[in-house]
């Protein structure tokens, strides 16, 4: 047999084998689909959404209402649970939360402090926004008392799902005047013990619809968000978009479509090393519920990677 024809076969069968890889990997993107999370003891017949996990992923705090989904004046507190023993406990009120209307809890890397969303009062006043608030641990590894973030980070308005990065930067959505639509995206430096003035991610990320309740990876390159109003959804309410760091820029972002439906798709949590990616969803637009779920996220991502592009703006 001449060089040539080995050469020909060789380039069959490579061919073959990359094909075959391409449809595999592309089968097992969509063979990816969501689970709930511990059904009848997170995940119930209430109204719970935005979990955050510890670095150890023994650890979750969420966000619990004895509401229905969407309404009014949701009255919200902060829950916990532990793992032991491959075991989920039964959630308990976070020692900081329960009388007052708090949601939306993260849990920074060194599980020391939680950022969450809050309308409690402030200086026996009336706070009439949702605020972003901070609550750490003592030397006695308690919660202490929740303390309200400065007026450089919230604004007259409402902020919403606060979350860090490794290095401590603050991210966060607000609907404060002078962003690009309904609600837009910030991201306020960590400088010592406090934050650089907030400053918005831009429009290839916000647009001039709303952007809302979003999650960074601890590296800080990649951030999940919910976003209403966009031709590409399948909700009007919102679904959930990724975008990519690439340099100093954000990648055109794009609809995670195993996780989106037609009913509300927020509140992303990615766990160490992006592996798992953890939601909240109510499944349809008739449903008064939303329950937490999860996927596999190391594939999926790689396929939204592969596709990433700046903008050309």
């Amino acid at each position: 047999m001449n060089k040539l024809k080995v050469a020909n076969r060789l380039f069959i069968v490579s061919t073959s084998a990359l094909l075959l890889f391409l449809v595999s990997y592309k089968g097992a993107v969509k063979q990816l689909k969501p689970k709930l999370f511990e059904p009848e003891n997170v995940s119930t017949q209430l109204v719970e959404y935005a979990p955050t996990f510890s670095v150890s992923g023994n650890e979750v705090y969420f966000t619990r209402s004895t509401s229905k989904w969407g309404t009014r004046n949701m009255k919200n507190a902060i829950y916990h649970s532990v793992k032991e023993n491959s075991k989920w406990s039964t959630p308990k009120l976070a020692s900081f939360s329960g009388k007052y209307d708090d949601s939306a809890p993260h849990l920074t890397s060194d599980g020391q402090t939680i950022y969450f969303i809050s309308k409690r009062p402030l200086n026996e006043g009336t706070q009439s926004s949702k605020d972003i608030w901070r609550v750490t641990k003592d030397k006695n590894n308690q919660w202490g008392t929740p303390i309200r973030l400065s007026d450089s980070i919230n604004s007259e308005k409402s902020e919403y799902s606060p979350c860090t990065d490794v290095h401590g930067n603050l991210y966060f959505a607000s609907n404060r005047s002078g962003g690009y639509g309904q609600g837009d995206l910030y991201m306020a430096k960590k400088r010592n013990e406090t934050f650089d003035v907030p400053i918005n991610l831009g429009n290839t990320i916000n647009s001039e619809q709303g952007e809302w309740n979003l999650e960074v990876n601890r590296s800080g390159d990649v951030i999940i968000f919910e976003s209403s109003g966009r031709t590409e959804n399948l909700s009007p309410y919102g679904d959930l978009y990724v975008s990519y760091k690439l340099g100093k820029k954000w990648t055109i972002p794009q609809a995670i479509k195993e996780v989106n439906t037609t009913g509300s798709d927020l509140y992303a949590e990615l766990t160490e090393a992006d592996t798992l990616l953890y939601f909240t969803s109510s499944d349809s637009l008739r449903s008064t519920d939303t329950n937490i779920y999860f996927i596999p996220f190391e594939t999926i991502s790689n396929s939204y990677r592969e596709k990433a592009r700046l903008s050309k703006q």
